[in-house]
């Protein structure tokens, strides 16, 4: 019954609706937009650590397609806090385990030197055309993650100013013959005089591999006078540390969060990014996840 008295409480509750659903008509008008949603418990422990488990599954074109399940958990101690509480230092491990949905791609196999590449054409445009390339078909992708991370944060007024810096390492398993290799050679038919080309098409497997990326992020979160609601910001950088590209993508993430008596805890943020890649299939997305402390 106190929650119907606390007014600043239904405020927020109408507000989380209302947001919700206006995240649901936005992930349904844009079918490049994800919708990624996580449920997990937290335990505070003693010495200022605490243990969580989360559980994700994301799609794209909202409920229309499964991208991504997950699961994972992960451990942090608080390394550092002043005697205001006001700055704090804390480190954590974690792993998670990634089943990926991988759809039927294309690559043009053509030297780069001699043609511009057309990567991601229909396959019949390479056959009709007798261009070489390589055909993935779908298949689900295993895939390994650990991370650790150091955080520190720091609270002015009701302002609170947070940076990570994560690293993380990727293995993907792979998969056994699920590519078809097609090479084009130019035949003469020995009867008629007449040239055609031939598809010679070998099966292969995907091979294991693995990435590593650094993950720096910086967040702003601002708690609200007699509100329940508080937003927050933040910028995370990924850069590729195996080799490839220094630079991997940028992220920004904007949202609120809400607790519901100290055990209770929900987020909704909107999530954009300025590149997809192996990780992530889409540049956006909304973001729904709840969390029981205990």
């Amino acid at each position: 019954m106190r929650l119907y008295r606390d007014k600043s409480g239904i405020r927020a509750l109408i507000a989380v609706a209302v947001m919700f659903i206006m995240a649901q008509g936005s992930a349904t008008a844009q079918s490049g937009t994800g919708l990624w949603t996580g449920a997990g418990l937290k335990k505070d422990l003693p010495k200022g650590m605490n243990a969580e488990f989360e559980a994700e599954w994301r799609q794209t074109g909202f409920f229309t397609e499964t991208d991504r399940w997950s699961a994972g958990a992960s451990v942090s101690k608080r390394l550092y806090r002043n005697k205001d509480k006001t700055f704090n230092v804390r480190a954590d491990l974690g792993y998670r385990y990634m089943l990926s949905n991988r759809q039927e791609y294309t690559t043009d196999k053509r030297d780069p030197e001699l043609f511009e590449q057309e990567d991601g054409m229909p396959a019949q445009y390479y056959l009709d055309n007798h261009i070489d390339f390589n055909l993935t078909n779908d298949f689900l992708e295993s895939r390994h993650r650990f991370s650790a991370s150091v955080s520190a944060g720091y609270e002015v007024g009701r302002f609170k100013f947070s940076l990570r810096e994560r690293g993380q390492y990727t293995y993907s398993c792979g998969k056994a013959d699920i590519r078809d290799k097609h090479r084009f050679s130019e035949k003469t038919d020995m009867i008629t005089g007449e040239s055609y080309y031939e598809d010679s098409i070998t099966v292969v497997s995907v091979k294991p591999s693995s990435k590593v990326i650094l993950r720096s992020r910086i967040s702003v979160d601002y708690d609200i006078p007699h509100f329940k609601l508080d937003p927050f910001v933040s910028y995370e950088v990924f850069s590729d540390l195996s080799g490839r590209e220094a630079f991997e993508k940028g992220r920004l993430t904007a949202g609120t969060g809400f607790t519901l008596k100290k055990k209770h805890a929900f987020q909704l943020a909107y999530i954009w990014q300025n590149r997809i890649d192996d990780d992530e299939s889409v540049k956006s997305a909304v973001s729904i996840n709840y969390t029981f402390k205990f």
